[in-house]
């Protein structure tokens, strides 16, 4: 139960990375970003292929991430519409938040919250020498992306090194603004089963001021708490 939430969360979140002409020059760029990032907000639209079922899904929310150590990241990710919920990780916990039936449910991911964390990490506040390590990385080219025709992009894709990380990932496929802040715009999740999650981020924000709620988790008066699993 504790690698199905984390897969299934990892799907939901953010794999990200920087870009500016080749690998070696998007590494740098990272490496640069990394000591430098504090925390992000963002719009993102989600959308999800089932490959068995050759169906497409898709909805709008909001995410909010902060580095609060080395190595560990705490975060809120909304999803206001079809189906809503709330999203809360930290100290490698997950904790999902369904207002229509006023329930929390919460998951130790134990030993897969420290992947969670790298894996979120990537592109906000991994270094490019990390993610040499723990990637094979490579260029794929530019492409044009929706909503962001006028942006010239570069192509950066992330093959997981190890086999415990690819039963979650097989490829990251990632579009990153050519110049400027090396931040996503759009990245590619792809899963050993042939599902994937394409998430495009507008509205991006680093490093800005947050209020002081903004990764608590939200809920009504009364709510209902399950542990899946125990």
């Amino acid at each position: 139960m504790r690698s199905r939430s984390f897969t299934t969360f990892l799907f939901l979140i953010n794999l990200s990375a920087a870009a500016d002409g080749g690998k070696d020059a998007v590494l740098a760029r990272m490496d640069k970003a990394a000591g430098e990032f504090k925390n992000m907000t963002a719009r993102i639209t989600s959308m999800v292929h089932t490959d068995v079922l050759n169906d497409n899904t898709s909805e709008t929310g909001t995410a909010v991430m902060k580095k609060v150590a080395v190595g560990q990241v705490q975060g809120l990710i909304n999803f206001p519409a079809p189906d809503q919920r709330t999203y809360s990780f930290e100290n490698r916990r997950l904790r999902i938040y369904y207002p229509k039936i006023n329930t929390v449910q919460v998951f130790d991911l134990g030993k897969d919250g420290e992947q969670l964390d790298q894996f979120l990490m990537i592109g906000f506040g991994t270094s490019g020498t990390a993610l040499a390590k723990d990637y094979d990385v490579s260029v794929f080219g530019t492409e044009k992306v929706k909503g962001f025709e006028n942006v010239p992009t570069i192509g950066l894709r992330l093959i997981p090194k190890t086999a415990e990380a690819r039963k979650y990932v097989k490829q990251v496929e990632l579009w990153l603004p050519a110049t400027g802040d090396p931040y996503p715009i759009q990245e590619k999740i792809s899963a050993p089963s042939g599902d994937y999650r394409v998430i495009t981020y507008t509205d991006l924000k680093t490093n800005q001021p947050l209020p002081p709620d903004a990764l608590q988790l939200k809920t009504a008066l009364g709510f209902k708490t399950e542990y899946p699993g125990k």
